[in-house]
C-alpha cells in the first residue's frame, strides 16, 4: 500500500490546539460608486484622459465603496478648495468610528459574545490617526474592559493585517484562555490627490474604503467553541530594503500622497517563488498541498504576474479577483475580505490548507498559513 500524501496526513491531524480565527466580519461604507461613474466624474480634472481611461479599464474593478460624498472628490481637483491634511483626517476620524464599531459588532455577533470577552485589541490603519486613537475610542464606546491590552499597528499599508493577526495569535498562544480582536480599517479614498501623474492615476483607479474584524482564540481552552474555523499555522515576512521608492504613502499639506510604481508587480514576482516555497517547506508542505490561494488583490496586474510566476491554475485566484472586482484595493482589510470570500464561496473542509499573502511598502511580503 502506498504511503499517504502529506495532505492526507494533514486531514487526519488538524491542529486543534493551534489558535483559530473564531469569527470574521467585513464592512464597507454605504456609498458604492461604479468604476465607470467615478472615471467620468474625474475626467474634467485629468489632463491625460487616454491614459486614465486605459488605467481604469485595466483595473479589474467594477465598483468601490467611499465614505465621502462625490463633491469631496471633485473639490480635491479644484485648486481653490483642496482639503488639507487636517480636514481629511477629521473626516477620517468621524467616519472610521461608526464603520469600525459596526464591523466589530458584526464579528462579536457571529461569535455570540459581547465586547467584554476581548482581552487583546489590535487596530490596523494607515489612512488616519489621532491621540487618543481608534483603539481607545472604540474600546470605550463599545464597553470593552478597562484592563484591555491594546496595540495600534500603524503605517504598514496593505500588509498591515498580516502582522496584526500573527501578533494576536502570539497573544493567545502565550495565554491560551485569552481572546484577541483584530480590526483593520482604511479610508484610502480620502487622500486622492490633484496631481494626475501615472502613479497617482493608478492609485485613484485602485483604492477604496473598508474594514474587517476577526476574533482570534483557542477553541479548546478559550471561552468560545466554534466548529470548522481556520487555524493560523505559521507566518513569514520578507522585506526588500532597496525598493522603498516603488510603494510609499507620504504625508503632505493636502493629505497623504500615495505612490505605486508600475514596477511593483515585477518586483514582487521576482521574489515570490522562494518566499512561498520556504513558508510551505518548513511546514512539510508543497504547492500541490494548497487548496486555497488568497493573494492580496493590490491590482489586476499584480494578480496576473503572481499567478504566472507561481504556476497557479486558471481559477486559483478567483477569490482575490472577486474581492478586487467588487471592492477594489482597501489596503489592510482587503486580505480579510479574501479569507471571508474563501469561506463563503470555497466551502473549506477539515484539513484544507490556504496560503494568504499580502504586500506593501518595503517592498514587504507577508504570508501566513491557514488550516480548517
Amino acid at each position: 500500500m502506498s504511503a499517504p500524501s502529506i495532505q492526507a496526513l494533514r486531514k487526519e491531524e488538524v491542529r486543534v490546539s493551534t489558535p483559530s480565527v473564531l469569527a470574521l466580519a467585513t464592512g464597507n461604507p454605504a456609498r458604492q460608486m461604479p468604476q465607470s461613474e467615478l472615471l467620468e466624474m474625474l475626467m474634467p480634472f485629468i489632463s491625460r484622459p487616454r491614459y486614465a481611461r486605459a488605467i481604469f479599464k485595466a483595473s479589474g474593478i467594477e465598483s468601490r465603496a467611499f465614505v465621502a460624498e462625490p463633491s469631496f472628490y471633485t473639490d480635491i481637483f479644484n485648486v481653490d478648495k483642496v482639503p488639507g491634511t487636517q480636514a481629511r483626517n477629521e473626516y477620517y476620524m468621524a467616519e472610521a468610528m461608526p464603520l469600525g464599531e459596526a464591523t466589530i459588532q458584526r464579528c462579536l455577533d457571529l461569535a455570540g459574545v459581547g465586547p467584554e470577552v476581548v482581552d487583546d485589541f489590535f487596530v490596523v490603519s494607515c489612512t488616519g490617526f489621532d491621540i487618543p486613537g481608534l483603539d481607545l475610542r472604540l474600546a470605550g464606546k463599545m464597553g470593552m474592559r478597562s484592563d484591555l491590552r491594546r496595540t495600534a499597528v500603524l503605517n504598514m499599508g496593505c500588509y498591515g493585517a498580516s502582522p496584526a493577526l500573527w501578533r494576536a495569535r502570539e497573544a493567545v498562544t502565550a495565554s491560551p484562555d485569552r481572546v484577541a480582536l483584530v480590526l483593520a480599517l482604511e479610508l484610502s479614498s480620502l487622500h486622492f490627490q490633484l496631481e494626475d501623474s501615472l502613479d497617482n492615476m493608478v492609485s485613484m483607479a485602485l483604492f477604496a474604503d473598508g474594514a474587517a474584524a476577526a476574533l482570534i482564540g483557542n477553541v479548546e481552552e478559550g471561552p468560545l467553541k466554534p466548529k470548522g474555523r481556520p487555524h493560523i499555522l505559521d507566518a513569514s515576512t520578507y522585506c526588500d530594503y532597496t525598493t522603498f521608492e516603488h510603494m510609499a504613502f507620504h504625508v503632505t499639506d493636502h493629505g497623504f500622497e500615495m505612490r505605486l510604481s508600475s514596477y511593483v508587480p515585477e518586483v514582487l514576482a521576482a521574489n515570490v517563488d522562494g518566499f512561498v516555497d520556504q513558508l510551505l517547506g518548513r511546514n512539510g508542505l508543497g504547492r500541490d498541498d494548497v487548496r486555497f490561494w488568497g493573494i492580496h488583490p493590490g491590482g489586476r496586474k499584480i494578480l496576473d504576474h503572481l499567478e504566472t510566476r507561481l504556476g497557479l491554475g486558471e481559477h486559483d485566484l478567483d477569490y482575490s479577483r472577486t474581492v478586487l472586482r467588487e471592492h477594489g484595493n482597501m489596503s489592510s482589510p482587503t486580505i480579510m475580505f479574501v479569507i471571508d470570500e474563501i469561506e463563503r464561496s470555497g466551502k473549506p473542509g477539515p484539513g484544507d490548507i490556504a496560503i494568504m499573502m499580502t504586500f506593501g511598502p518595503g517592498l514587504t511580503m507577508e504570508g501566513f498559513l491557514l488550516q480548517w
